[in-house]
């Protein structure tokens, strides 16, 4: 799991939007990665408002309550929602960058935090958007992820957190799920790049349910999957198996 990002030189997402709320409406950045064919990220979809969002994320907002935690905020378009609905929103990202966008957009407890160093604090929803659980970044980042939840999540707290399964898709190629040294198709690398800035190369995490499931059940936790669409893109509800009502 990437830690927090010190030196603005590596962090071209925060930049780029940042330009964006500066009046660069054109502003976007390029990712690579050596496995995925990505698109751009345009600074108008990091921005969007409720109107524009997809029913996946639509879907976790509807269920979010009480005290909430919004992770890898960026540029705070959940957190906004949310606030606007009269909830108590903390929002985290690793970039600086996202995190002055985020104020100067009115994000009202905005914070330059990574999720693992987060300590003596109790939510009722952890909420994790466009991809969200990708910032586990491996399998085993995942295992940490999830054993760290117990220290995060308030009695009857939950996860909501959205992912894509790509198995389908390397399948269909004839790849393995697994390659010969036991990495999983989902483990992806990435690079962002802004106008001569370059990030550090970073891991991001497409875990397929029944993967995610599995590791949920073996730490304690319960895990269900509240919509899908077409693209496999799914929303999935994590929570403690004692949870009542």
């Amino acid at each position: 799991m990437a830690r927090c990002i010190l030196d603005k030189e590596k962090d071209p997402l925060g930049t780029m939007l940042s330009d964006f709320c500066c009046g660069d409406s054109g502003a976007f950045l390029n990712v690579w990665s050596s496995t995925l064919e990505m698109s751009t990220m345009q600074g108008t979809t990091m921005l969007r408002g409720f109107e524009r969002m997809n029913d996946v994320e639509k879907c976790a907002l509807a269920a979010c309550r009480g005290r909430i935690l919004d992770v890898g905020a960026g540029a705070g378009c959940h957190s906004l929602v949310l606030q606007s609905r009269g909830l108590d929103v903390d929002a985290i990202d690793i970039s600086p960058g996202c995190v002055e966008v985020m104020r100067r957009r009115g994000v009202e407890k905005s914070y330059h935090r990574n999720i693992l160093d987060l300590r003596n604090s109790r939510y009722d929803t952890v909420l994790m958007l466009m991809n969200g659980i990708g910032i586990s970044g491996s399998l085993d980042g995942l295992n940490l992820f999830i054993q760290h939840l117990d220290t995060l999540l308030a009695p009857n707290g939950q996860l909501l957190a959205d992912s894509t399964d790509l198995t389908g898709k390397f399948l269909k190629k004839g790849e393995a799920v697994y390659d010969e040294e036991g990495g999983y198709c989902g483990e992806i690398d990435f690079v962002m790049i802004y106008k001569g800035l370059r990030s550090d190369p970073f891991s991001w995490l497409y875990v397929d349910f029944e993967l995610l499931h599995t590791i949920c059940s073996f730490h304690g936790f319960r895990c269900d999957k509240l919509i899908e669409t077409e693209e496999k893109h799914f929303l999935a509800r994590v929570y403690h198996s004692i949870e009542c009502g």
